[in-house]
């Protein structure tokens, strides 16, 4: 999972090379932006509620110089027998993800950082994502889906001193 991420990097670089300073980039979820927006504010991204309809932001990230890049199990996804699952494959299994991790969102300087560290850490779940996030100092936001399925936050450190 970069090839988006690296694709949103190329057209970035075709942007600035043509001398644009202001910017926002957006393929399937991937974003990069530069500058400032219209308004002559940071650019706002939103992170999407999972499972919800109509889609709505379930948080908004202002990001100027920075990418973000979401990895989700509620766009693509089929249930059986009371199971989700989702096109999200862990090696290790050779099977989609089975735990309650509903998405993870990284910001990084590049969006194919943020897409590849956003699919590793959905593939490693809640507990040894969060784990990896925490010790390589990523802005991670996860979205935990508990056995009821009512979703809680979780944000890393990083990403809280972003917000700052």
């Amino acid at each position: 999972g970069i090839a988006k991420g690296y694709g949103v990097d190329l057209a970035a670089s075709a942007i600035e090379a043509a001398g644009l300073e202001h910017y926002m980039i957006e393929v399937g979820g991937e974003v990069r932006t530069r500058g400032r927006n219209a308004q002559g504010q940071a650019w706002r991204i939103g992170i999407e509620e999972p499972d919800a309809m109509p889609q709505r932001a379930r948080a908004v990230v202002p990001l100027s110089g920075r990418a973000m890049a979401t990895s989700g199990d509620y766009r693509i996804y089929f249930e059986h027998a009371g199971r989700r699952y989702s096109h999200e494959i862990d090696p290790r299994t050779a099977a989609p993800i089975a735990h309650g991790l509903a998405s993870v969102t990284v910001v990084a300087d590049d969006c194919m950082t943020a897409d590849a560290m956003a699919t590793a850490l959905i593939v490693m779940g809640p507990e040894s994502g969060w784990a990896l996030a925490q010790r390589e100092g990523l802005a991670a936001w996860f979205i935990v889906r508990d056995s009821a399925g009512r979703l809680h936050d979780r944000a890393s450190d990083a990403y809280l001193a972003l917000a700052a």
